[in-house]
Formats: C-alpha cells, sequence, structure tokens
C-alpha cells in the first residue's frame, strides 16, 4: 500500500527531494515527512483557503483566484 500523502504549506525553507521550498510554497509529500515538519514548525496544514496569490503544488506553480469570492461582493442587507 502507498503512503498516505499530505498537502503542506511550507512557513520555513526546507529541502524537499534536492529542491529548497520556500516559506509559502503548498506541496504534497508523504504523511510521516509531512508530521515531522509540522511536528518543528517548519510547515502547517494546507487549506483551500490559501492566502498568497500563487502557491506552489508538487513543483508546478499555480496561480490561484481570490480564495473568498464573497469578499469582493457588496453585503447584502
Amino acid at each position: 500500500m502507498a503512503d498516505k500523502q499530505v498537502k503542506i504549506k511550507i512557513t520555513s525553507a526546507v529541502a524537499i527531494g534536492g529542491e529548497i521550498k520556500r516559506p509559502g510554497s503548498v506541496v504534497t509529500v508523504a504523511e510521516e515527512f509531512a508530521k515531522n515538519l509540522l511536528h518543528r514548525g517548519r510547515a502547517e496544514l494546507a487549506t483551500g483557503d490559501a492566502e498568497s496569490a500563487s502557491a506552489e503544488v508538487d513543483g508546478d506553480t499555480k496561480v490561484k483566484a481570490d480564495a473568498d469570492p464573497k469578499a469582493k461582493a457588496p453585503a447584502s442587507k
């Protein structure tokens, strides 16, 4: 059975697969490695509410639209 993969957001620069991942990068790694980084304060769990305008996912850079589309809409009464 394959290792469970977890998506994390890097909070402190780390080397993953021979590449430096900078704070703000979102990567998918094996669960045990993710636990290690989370425990050491080097990462946090990634959520759908990414605050950055762009995120790196599995080595590909993907530009994300505003995470909260309601934020731009005027409040209805």
